[in-house]
């Protein structure tokens, strides 16, 4: 073989490398979109819909409240399906664990879709939404944490977080394309058709995006730091037990600034929309409308704050988001209560970008703290527990303070002013992570072919 035949392989080498690292852009994003789609539409059907249908004999305010306690549900199986994901993620690998939960996320979502009513199948119709809901989280637990080290161990260090930026854009996409099928159902259907047959269609369409994700997954390759791990046999026998016996304290602190992070999140993406229409009585083109800018802003924001990670650091740039938040509270429900469109747009707007900038960076950041042989157990244990404490249930207690405060916002102001100082503070008792475990190898892949284009340009 010549020099230049060597050359010429090495270079082909170098670009596959590049393209792999997009391939696992592309795949980490297209699941995020299907699992945040797929969570949002049931939040959305289950503050529009799901109270007169799945629990028609409570009151209104009652039946938001249960269609919210299923929404709740989701969360409660995720940290099972953390650990379970994650568990087989650091025995077996990454790509086959993804390909698994999007299958079993999507089709739960699908089964939702065709789902009887309270009204034909009596009591069974809300224990068979419960339980599909169950299956959805349990999925969905260890969607996250897969999607982020695909990326996070395909990219060199000094990218990772604006590359990484890309899974928490598919998430806002998602919830973009949700709001854009309900409002168009909610636009050209009467009420009653709606509520009749017009909120399944999200739930059935979606098996077309799930399609696409699976064969993006298919031709994904295995992360070079989890091959690395596997050919020095160093994988963890039981990962759970090495990563509580050895990382508790970054654990528990990452699930504080998790609770925080999807606490808040919840807040500005599902209880907005059902605040504006059931508190407010705004139409709910508006919430939907208002939910799909809320997303458009969110899209940016992530992808700015993660290019804005890689040159600061990670941490500063959450810190800089949990600021704006908790700030931002009180002043975000006062110009919703006011029901002036501008106003409104404004106060979803500072939000968002709030939101956005710690949003973005949380998943490399956190990631990052973990070693590779544990990464997806420490990763995803920590980020799915607090989740259930975190977006689980902020939609329900949001909803039962209004309730409880005769439809007066200044309670959930201060429950996401706190959410949001209690992120700042389990933040600044993280540190930014030095080189990973087991080394660089996406960085030593982008070396190479830096190497190899100079040497050809010679």
């Amino acid at each position: 073989m010549t020099s230049a035949d060597s050359i010429s392989l090495k270079a082909n080498s170098a670009r596959s490398s590049s393209q792999t690292q997009r391939r696992a852009v592309a795949a980490s994003m297209v699941g995020t979109i299907i699992e945040v789609f797929d969570f949002v539409i049931y939040g959305y059907a289950a503050a529009l819909v799901f109270g007169n249908l799945f629990f028609p004999d409570f009151s209104p305010v009652a039946g938001t409240l249960a269609s919210f306690a299923t929404f709740a549900a989701g969360f409660i199986s995720r940290p099972l399906g953390g650990i379970v994901f994650a568990h087989f993620g650091d025995r077996i690998g990454r790509k086959k664990t993804l390909q698994v939960s999007l299958l079993l996320m999507g089709g739960a979502t699908v089964l939702i879709g065709a789902l009887p009513t309270y009204a034909q199948v009596g009591l069974a119709a809300p224990v068979l939404l419960v339980l599909l809901r169950l299956l959805q989280g349990f999925a969905a637990g260890g969607e996250l944490g897969g999607a982020v080290l695909v990326v996070l161990e395909h990219t060199p260090k000094h990218r990772r977080a604006t590359r990484g930026a890309f899974v928490f854009a598919g998430g806002a996409i998602g919830g973009m394309l949700a709001s854009v099928v309900f409002l168009l159902a909610s636009l050209f259907m009467s009420p009653e058709s709606f509520e009749a047959w017009g909120w399944r269609l999200p739930f059935l369409l979606s098996i077309v995006v799930i399609v696409v994700g699976y064969y993006v997954r298919l031709k994904l390759e295995e992360t070079p730091e989890f091959t690395d791990v596997a050919e020095k046999d160093s994988t963890v026998r039981i990962p759970l037990v090495e990563v509580l016996r050895h990382h508790k304290r970054v654990v528990l602190l990452v699930a504080g600034a998790t609770l925080a992070n999807t606490g808040v999140g919840f807040l500005l993406l599902t209880f907005t929309v059902s605040y504006l229409t059931s508190s407010l009585g705004m139409a709910q083109s508006t919430g939907l409308f208002i939910s799909f800018v809320t997303n458009s802003i969110l899209v940016i924001a992530y992808l700015v704050s993660g290019r804005l990670a890689d040159r600061f650091g990670r941490r500063r740039i959450i810190l800089v988001g949990f600021s704006i938040c908790s700030v931002w509270a009180f002043p975000f429900y006062l110009l919703l209560d006011t029901q002036v469109m501008g106003l409104v747009l404004l106060a979803v707007g500072v939000m968002s970008v709030g939101m956005g900038a710690y949003g973005g960076v949380v998943g490399t950041f956190f990631a990052e703290l973990f070693p590779p042989r544990i990464r997806y157990s420490g990763f995803s244990i920590a980020y799915q527990l607090a989740t259930v404490l975190g977006g689980g249930i902020s939609p329900l207690v949001a909803s039962a303070i209004v309730a409880g405060l005769g439809g007066a916002s200044w309670g959930v102001a201060l429950y996401a002013a706190a959410l949001a100082v209690f992120g700042i503070l389990c933040t600044l008792g993280l540190r930014e992570a030095e080189a990973p475990d087991g080394g660089d190898h996406a960085a030593r892949a982008a070396e190479a072919q830096e190497t190899i284009g100079i040497t050809m340009t010679r």
